[in-house]
């Protein structure tokens, strides 16, 4: 009872930091009614926060490792695929820009972040715009535990029942510093972004 009272009252926060993570997108993407995007990891859902930001484009890829999560109702532009985002199967800046919003945590370990943040960059002709929760932060965005990504596997496994966010069986998490985005960004900007620094932002993007 008490799990679900905190999920109600806690979805309408991550709502509107979606939506605000979608419009620091476009203000830095600045698209034109011609180019493509491809989503990393990205769903058809999460609230249609995102959908703003992929109507700026004429075609939108959601690509998904997870065939299970390619459902629900898309608009004209969109389509879904089914990719790994460390090894997606198309060429050498297929899209305009790439986008990607709390995957990089999920990925495995700092060589798959590596080849993510590498396959990212290759596909894109103009830039790339990530967010992924700070490693720094002491709340874990996932079970709302304080700390939690900090601790060892062992001790994730038993405290992972006390959740009372959208996590609630294990799941591996490598959340990364400020600084270790940087190391496998170096030509990105990255920064610091939400209540206390709650998430990380890194994009590449012409000089104006």
């Amino acid at each position: 009872m008490l799990n679900s009272m905190v999920v109600k009252l806690t979805r309408p926060v991550h709502s509107r930091l979606r939506a605000s993570r979608s419009l620091m997108a476009a203000e830095i993407m600045r698209p034109s009614p011609s180019m493509s995007l491809l989503d990393i990891g990205g769903s058809p859902g999460f609230g249609g926060e995102f959908d703003s930001l992929r109507a700026l484009f004429a075609r939108v890829v959601v690509a998904n490792l997870d065939p299970k999560t390619n459902v629900g109702p898309v608009a004209p532009n969109v389509s879904l695929a089914v990719a790994d985002g460390c090894d997606l199967p198309y060429a050498d800046q297929s899209f305009d820009w790439v986008f990607s919003n709390a995957v990089l945590e999920h990925v495995g370990d700092r060589r798959k972040q590596e080849q993510f943040t590498r396959e990212m960059r290759r596909v894109a002709r103009i830039g790339y715009f990530l967010s992924t929760p700070n490693r720094a932060f002491f709340l874990d965005p996932h079970t709302y535990l304080p700390f939690y990504h900090l601790l060892p596997e062992g001790m994730q496994r038993a405290a992972v029942h006390l959740s009372v966010g959208h996590m609630r069986s294990w799941q591996p998490l490598h959340l990364v510093s400020a600084r270790q985005l940087r190391e496998m960004l170096p030509a990105a900007q990255v920064h610091s972004v939400g209540p206390m620094g709650l998430n990380l932002i890194a994009y590449s993007s012409p000089t104006p």
